[in-house]
């Protein structure tokens, strides 16, 4: 009986439109079957057998589409991190409130996102580091998309009046650095800890750094 490779990912050419988008379907599966397990047992300690059984499907499916655990898990940190730009992009409304107010709304939309769940909070902020050089690569990606959106907005605000700093783009990855380090600190927090102060700090922190004197 043929069984299937652990070492090789099979996604890239499913043929017709329809496969591509079952393809895509199994794949949301698997890293929402992911996340639901690193949210109860953490990362180190999911098996592939746990994605599987909570995704409803075999094992054999899961290397279809992913070459192991790691690989899913980079796949659900890129999704993940895309909803936290979602969330951020949310809570902006440039020219229509101070920046301030904008800024103290963008650090509790970060910070909420990664604390609704802190089994996933801490994968995204801390576990993504300890898969390898694909773990590094990917979040370099993530922080330097960050700091991307970050530009974005000052220059948005920059356009709707607001006297903000032409920061570079290293020093845009700073400040998402730092945020990235409250946002750890919220997590390790305790669970009925407010998220006030740390929101106060990190918005007040970005000010020093994003407006202009």
């Amino acid at each position: 009986m043929t069984t299937a490779t652990p070492h090789r990912s099979r996604t890239a050419d499913r043929g017709p439109a329809g496969d591509t988008a079952r393809s895509a379907a199994v794949r949301e599966r698997l890293e929402g079957a992911l996340a639901g397990a690193v949210a109860d047992k953490g990362l180190a300690a999911t098996t592939i057998a746990d994605v599987a059984r909570l995704a409803g499907t075999s094992k054999r499916t899961f290397y279809e589409h992913f070459a192991d655990k790691e690989e899913c898990f980079l796949a659900l940190y890129r999704t993940r991190s895309g909803q936290l730009m979602e969330a951020v992009d949310a809570a902006l409304s440039p020219g229509a409130t101070p920046a301030t107010v904008q800024l103290q709304e963008v650090a509790r939309a970060f910070l909420t996102f990664l604390t609704e769940d802190r089994a996933l909070g801490r994968a995204h902020v801390v576990d993504i580091t300890t898969i390898g050089e694909r773990g590094v690569l990917a979040r370099q990606e993530v922080v330097d998309r960050h700091a991307e959106t970050l530009l974005r907005m000052l220059e948005q605000a920059r356009t709707a009046g607001t006297s903000v700093r032409r920061l570079s783009h290293l020093e845009a990855v700073c400040v998402v650095g730092g945020l990235n380090e409250v946002a750890l600190r919220a997590i390790e927090a305790p669970d009925d800890a407010p998220l006030d102060d740390l929101v106060e700090s990190a918005t007040r922190f970005m000010q020093a750094v994003v407006l202009a004197d």
